[in-house]
């Protein structure tokens, strides 16, 4: 039996930012420190850096362990680990499982079943009599707290712990029951129900929106992580011998079109949001790095242009110091930590908001307030002229907001004005459980630093309606992708690139095999891959004519088999759009024009889900492209414009026979009029799918007693050996307190993409980086030995998987050079076995590097 130890952390959490920079010291001016601990763990939140609080000053100074803080900077303030009383005979048992075969299309994390620990006077205090609901400030069981296991004092998993209920003997608390969930599930947590336009983009993203300024970025995709495609939200575009017009003579204008973004400067404004860092390797990877999302958030045109004109907006934030957006006389209350009054004895805090609004005539304008969170309304109100006060309070009452106040302040006019003067006075507030004010503890007046309205493209105004969680997930969904903890950063993969990595632990010893069950791998009839949201009209003609799925597809192909199961879909909620090559209707030629339309089948502006797509900079060539200036209504003849493609297009023009296209099924490309690149399904999907329907396929349970060396080391990308057989992990479910694990493994297939590919073939060991420049990466590797005896002939040079040399078999490098500066690629070294006539390979060993 081992040493099990549980630890948590109390769930008291204190967030705010410093007010002064003081040497190892934490001030805010802001705060009540009177509660915390010394042995508290301090976060930065700014820098990532941590210390532990060695004093507690007084009410707004802590003393640290280390000098991190500069004033504006944010910290969080948490306990540190304390362990946890146990039963001496509860056992706590964790399922730990990433891909299950029961469920393809979700993502999983270590978890475990309810478990009970006493109502100790150590683990009461730590849970803070949660079932007294008298006690002020009481445990919150609203939230998961920080948990660590360890088994024989070493690590074993990282994750969180809920508090599910109390149970009681004789009116007094006997146990807490608690689950344990792992590290990834903390995403859920993180991102909530935030809406993307919730994300802190860069401002160097938002730009003025005119037609000089669209069309730079309708002829070209250099330089930018946002450009316009051509994909029109309202006119029906056709070419004739009168040119490039849409079905009511009309020349295309900027006001057509719609800017899109790259889909990775999404993923950046998530990790700056949140605080997040995920690794590079698949997000920094050509066929994603050149990923786009549409803006389309509303059918028909921008915001910022209706058919009547622009709409002029002066937008800024209120949040951090650090933000910009005002200059400052008085204190600086930001960040401000909303608080709830819970009952008449303690108070809550709040934001108080005195707008002093000067205007040089009696222009009509609106007031709006938006959570940044969702751009949900706090305040929407429309004046006329001056005004002096409009009084807005935020927070501080129950059900109101909550954390760090974080809201921006729109002035939008139908008509271009400047504001003569506007001072915002920000009080903030202690509050009573009515909601009135007991005290005022700073105040800061705060005005715009400009005044003047503009025209601008904000991304997070434009950005689709869509939770940041259902993007990402969407996003797992369409790469078949796994989430994993490695060094406090989220390691995104593919599945087949995660499996890649894995190692082989030989378990036959540890297996008890007078017993085990052996059982159908394949739990469904077919899988079904899908677009939920299919609503242009080009789309919807092609499938009621044709009668064919676009963009979707079966595994397998065929409908009439007659397995047992039902059948499983993977839909995701992204948008699908069928693309058209224009055609010269006078004369019948093709034309150099790709295109797209959001339109429905009666031809009028629709909205569907968030559109997906690569651009691609096509030059018009020979055909005749007018874009017309909506000032005097004259054109200009375009020599290039961006084309949307289902497929990634490189700068050589060439696609490779691995670039990405973004169809589950085989499609010809509406372009290039032939199948071009390899369908998600294909690429992303197909090799597992295969493994789980081979009918040879098994899952076998068993029980093992797996010693401690592997229990605490094991991956899930790795294989298990039994009686020389391979066996993937479908899921472990282990018996801390005894070591005994419930084995779920599914026999590892022949079958492959690739011509003979086997995985029964050693491959060699590791493949490392030996070093990168802004235009090569230089691979090493230790050849496998006894080359002749072994039928080994060779290795194969693989990059973003597609073929690159063949080295002979005692080569142990390779430099690859005319790479692209600060992109990921994907390297795997595969060993060519020469055996009887036939070559076979064995499964790539792959590395990732990032050029400089």
């Amino acid at each position: 039996m081992q040493i099990l130890e549980l630890y948590i952390r109390d769930g008291i959490k204190y967030k705010g930012a410093a007010t002064s920079t003081s040497t190892n010291n934490l001030v805010d001016a802001n705060a009540d420190f009177s509660t915390v601990k010394v042995g508290y763990i301090v976060f930065n939140d700014t820098d990532s850096t941590t210390a532990k609080v060695t004093a507690v000053t007084n009410s707004t100074t802590l003393a640290l362990s280390a000098d991190i803080f500069a004033s504006g900077e944010l910290y969080t303030i948490k306990s540190d680990f304390e362990r946890l009383d146990l039963f001496e005979d509860e056992s706590v048992t964790i399922t730990d499982t990433i891909k299950n075969t029961k469920d393809i299309s979700k993502v999983f994390t270590p978890f475990s079943q309810q478990f009970n620990v006493p109502a100790s006077k150590h683990n009461s205090k730590l849970f803070r009599h949660y079932e007294d609901f008298d006690v002020i400030n009481s445990f919150d069981a609203r939230f998961k707290i920080d948990a660590l296991i360890k088994l024989n004092g070493s690590d074993y998993k990282k994750g969180r712990v809920r508090l599910n209920s109390v149970s009681m003997k004789d009116n007094k608390a006997h146990s807490y029951k608690l689950v344990f969930f792992g590290d990834t599930i903390e995403l859920k947590d993180i991102l909530g129900d935030d809406d993307l336009s919730r994300l802190n983009f860069s401002s160097s993203l938002n730009f003025t929106y005119d037609k000089s300024t669209v069309l730079t970025k309708f002829e070209t995709t250099t330089s930018t992580d946002v450009c316009f495609p051509l994909i029109t939200h309202s006119k029906n575009m056709r070419f004739t011998s009168s040119g490039y017009k849409s079905t009511n003579d009309e020349f295309l204008n900027f006001k057509d079109i719609k800017p899109a973004i790259k889909v990775r400067a999404i993923i950046e404004a998530i990790q700056n949001t949140y605080d997040l860092e995920f690794t590079g390797n698949f997000f920094n990877l050509s066929d994603f790095r050149n990923l786009y999302l549409w803006m389309h958030r509303e059918q028909g045109f921008m915001s910022n242009a209706t058919e009547g004109g622009g709409v002029q907006v002066l937008e800024s934030r209120f949040h951090l110091p650090s933000d910009g957006d005002f200059t400052l006389t008085g204190t600086d209350i930001r960040p401000a930590v909303l608080v709830n009054a819970t009952n008449n004895q303690q108070n809550g805090r709040r934001v108080q908001l005195n707008f002093d609004i000067d205007t040089s005539g009696t222009d009509e304008y609106n007031l709006t307030i938006l959570r940044s969170s969702d751009n949900s309304v706090i305040f929407d109100q429309d004046f006329t002229g001056s005004q002096d006060p409009v009084v807005v309070n935020i927070g501080g009452i129950v059900g109101s907001d909550e954390g760090i106040l974080d809201i921006k302040i729109l002035f939008t006019t139908a008509s271009t004005f400047t504001f003569t003067d506007i001072e915002i006075t920000a009080k903030y507030q202690t509050v009573n459980f009515i909601g009135v004010s007991t005290s005022t503890i700073s105040t800061g007046v705060y005005t715009p630093t400009s005044l003047a309205t503009s025209n601008q493209v904000i991304i997070s105004r434009q950005i689709p309606k869509m939770k940041v969680i259902d993007f990402l997930t969407n996003l797992f969904k369409m790469f078949n992708l796994v989430a994993f903890k490695e060094d406090n950063k989220i390691n995104v993969l593919p599945l087949n690139d995660f499996y890649a990595q894995g190692t082989t632990y030989d378990i036959t010893k540890y297996v008890d095999t007078t017993k085990s069950t052996v059982e159908k791998v394949l739990q469904y009839k077919s899988v079904k891959f899908d677009f939920k949201s299919k609503k242009s009209f080009l789309i919807q003609n092609q499938q009621e004519i044709l009668g064919n799925n676009f963009a979707g597809e079966s595994y397998p192909p065929s409908n009439d088999n007659e397995w047992d199961g039902k059948d499983f879909k993977v839909e995701l909620d992204f948008e699908k759009m069928l693309y058209e090559r224009l055609t010269n209707v006078s004369d019948g030629t093709l034309t150099t024009i790709g295109q797209g339309a959001m339109l429905d089948k009666d031809f009028n502006a629709t909205i569907g889900q968030p559109l997906l797509l690569y651009i691609e900079t096509q030059t018009t060539g020979s055909t005749t492209f007018l874009f017309q200036n909506t000032s005097d209504n004259s054109t200009e003849s375009l020599g290039s414009y961006n084309r949307p493609s289902q497929v990634f297009v490189p700068a050589s023009g060439t696609v490779g026979s691995n670039s990405a296209a973004l169809n589950f099924g085989l499609e010809i490309d509406e372009f290039f009029r032939e199948v071009s690149g390899t369908n998600l399904f294909a690429k992303y999907y197909l090799d597992y799918i295969i493994s789980i329907y081979n009918r040879q396929g098994r899952i076998i349970k068993l029980e093992a007693y797996l010693p401690l060396h592997i229990i605490l080391n094991y991956s899930l990308a790795d294989k298990f050996i039994i009686h020389n057989k391979a066996y993937r992990i479908n899921s472990i479910k282990t018996n801390l307190l005894n070591n005994k694990s419930t084995l779920e493994l599914y026999n590892v297939s022949e079958a492959s993409t690739i011509e003979n590919v086997t995985d029964t073939l050693p491959r060699i060991a590791a493949l490392n980086i030996a070093g990168t420049s802004s235009s090569s990466v230089t691979l090493g590797w230790t050849p496998l030995g006894d080359v002749v005896a072994n039928n080994i002939t060779g290795y194969d040079v693989i990059k973003d998987d597609e073929f690159v040399e063949t080295l002979g078999n005692d080569i142990s490098g390779r430099t690859i050079t005319s790479l692209d500066s600060g992109v990921t690629f994907k390297f795997g070294i595969r060993t060519r076995y020469t055996i009887g006539g036939t070559v076979f390979f064995s499964k790539d060993r792959i590395a990732f590097a990032t050029t400089d």
